[in-house]
């Protein structure tokens, strides 16, 4: 009514078709924000948006249907959690027929080396603690990682004298131990030829820099799992060693897990908004597995739109505009990164 008295105060000439809408829209109890998150869908996209670079556009979203979603946020019934170092559980997704966990341990037993690739916080990490828990020793590579890191090398004692100290390739051949070798991409292919000995059918490692550790023999069960980020730059793989890894896959984000373990959903729809523009070469950046966690926790304590603000801030600083375009639209507000 008061659309239409003030139309009628004004002497204009208004559609009525016009009027209705108007109203509709200037109703206090219109809610559009329900209605807009109705309409995302599970698999990243929303069914409408408004245009790009139209500030303040109203969208009318009564006239559509709700759509079914073709994913059910449920409990975690039927899922095989395994139990990580520090306590977590870790979630078997699916790799083909089978789990990633049993994968893992099969490749084991066939002697089948893996290597895992993806984005950073996909949970390649995670994967092998959980398919590994008590036999498994780690290393973080770089580009300043040397074949002592990896052999083992001269260590001084408190009485000056030197002992020799086996690194972790060195430990995890005699000790029949799964070595992790995380970033595996970033370490000198040169540093990285040392593997190459225990990786095939010689299964064994000679230490030249201690003569009198001589040549170690792979103790049955030793294993080595390799995971990288071939976008980072920097990251060089050899042929003579991708060879041995005959067993390799992507690593991805699972956003139905995502959700199952309570992540929100708008966060997840934003999110997988941002990795179809990163697939794209839009942006380098887009949430992943572990930053969606951490959103969960950080919401659950602060609220959700303190985590929002939190996760652009993270955002490399040239992706922040896109990013929190991408979210504003999902929340249907604008959102800006973190400052203090």
């Amino acid at each position: 009514m008061y659309v239409e008295k003030e139309i009628a105060q004004a002497n204009l000439s208004v559609p009525e078709s016009l009027t209705s809408a108007l109203a509709e829209l200037l109703n206090p109890k219109h809610e559009t924000k329900p209605a807009l998150d109705a309409l995302l869908l599970p698999e990243g996209r929303a069914t409408i948006r408004a245009k790009a670079g139209t500030k303040g556009a109203s969208t009318k979203v009564s006239s559509f249907e709700k759509p079914e979603l073709k994913e059910a946020i449920v409990e975690l019934e039927g899922e095989s959690a395994y139990p990580r170092p520090n306590g977590e559980d870790y979630f078997a997704r699916k790799w083909g027929d089978f789990t990633d966990v049993e994968v893992l341990k099969k490749s084991r037993e066939l002697g089948q080396y893996v290597l895992l690739y993806g984005v950073p916080g996909t949970g390649k990490t995670a994967m092998v603690e959980a398919a590994f828990p008590d036999d498994l020793y780690t290393i973080l590579g770089s580009g300043d990682t040397e074949v002592a890191d990896l052999v083992g090398g001269y260590v001084q004692t408190p009485s000056g004298n030197f002992e020799w100290v086996d690194g972790v390739l060195t430990r995890a051949a005699s000790e029949g131990k799964v070595l992790l070798i995380d970033e595996i991409g970033l370490i000198d292919p040169k540093v990285m030829s040392i593997v190459y000995g225990l990786m095939d059918g010689r299964r064994e490692l000679v230490v030249t820099a201690n003569p009198e550790r001589g040549t170690v023999k792979a103790k049955e069960g030793f294993y080595v799992v390799g995971a990288t980020n071939p976008n980072v730059a920097g990251v060089r793989l050899s042929e003579a060693l991708l060879s041995r890894f005959t067993v390799q896959a992507e690593m991805t984000t699972d956003w139905s897990l995502a959700k199952k373990l309570g992540v929100p959903a708008s966060a997840v729809v934003a999110s997988q908004n941002l990795s179809k523009k990163m697939e794209s070469g839009e942006v380098s950046w887009s949430p992943q597995f572990r930053e969606l966690l951490a959103f969960r926790d950080i919401a659950k304590s602060f609220g959700t739109k303190f985590a929002i603000q939190n996760l652009l801030a993270s955002a490399p600083e040239l992706d922040r505009p896109v990013a929190s375009d991408v979210f504003g639209r999902v929340f249907g507000e604008i959102m800006l990164p973190a400052k203090i």
